[in-house]
């Protein structure tokens, strides 16, 4: 009976332990880390991210997909499964579109702008840097970047840019870099 209870109390740690190590996965680092596809990504999609699992995240009110050279539409599931190359999709979020590309059914480039002022806190990056935050704002949860209107943070895989208008983000893209 002893040992029943030992085994139990146990494994009971170990379950507690791999719950926490999991959950501090999804939060971010303290600093930015360049490397980590979840840095390059807004309202919990990313980039490499598989579409359904992004649209079903995203929840948006319109999308239209569509391959950049064949003209040819593709729905969600279709993407999924791995079809188009180079498919161009526009997403209406509320009352802000946002665009995307897919390859072989992952995420390759968010682009984000024109959002309207009172939607600017629905659209958070993963660091959570919302529409039209200072300039400020961005280096403190970022870092130093390149550029000045243009800011600039780059990976090996991945790269960010935030565009400043008066001192604030008016836009931003993540995308996955050519290999």
């Amino acid at each position: 009976m002893m040992w029943r209870c030992l085994r139990m109390t146990a494994f009971w740690v170990l379950t507690v332990v791999v719950l926490v190590a999991c959950s501090a996965q999804s939060e971010p680092t303290a600093t930015f880390d360049p490397e980590n596809q979840k840095e390059y990504g807004v309202n919990g999609i990313y980039l490499g991210q598989n579409i359904k699992e992004a649209m079903d995240i995203l929840k948006p009110t319109k999308a239209d997909f569509m391959d950049m050279v064949t003209r040819q539409s593709y729905t969600v599931e279709q993407m999924a499964q791995g079809a188009g190359d180079a498919v161009m999709g526009m997403l209406l979020v509320d009352q802000t579109q946002m665009m995307i590309k897919v390859h072989k059914g992952e995420l390759t480039s968010i682009m984000l702008g024109g959002v309207p002022s009172e939607d600017a806190q629905k659209f958070k990056t993963y660091r959570g840097l919302a529409m039209f935050d200072s300039a400020r704002q961005l280096e403190k949860l970022y870092g130093k970047g390149k550029g000045e209107q243009e800011v600039v943070y780059e990976g090996s895989n991945y790269i960010a840019n935030f565009g400043l208008v008066d001192n604030q983000v008016a836009w931003f893209r993540f995308d996955r870099k050519s290999s």
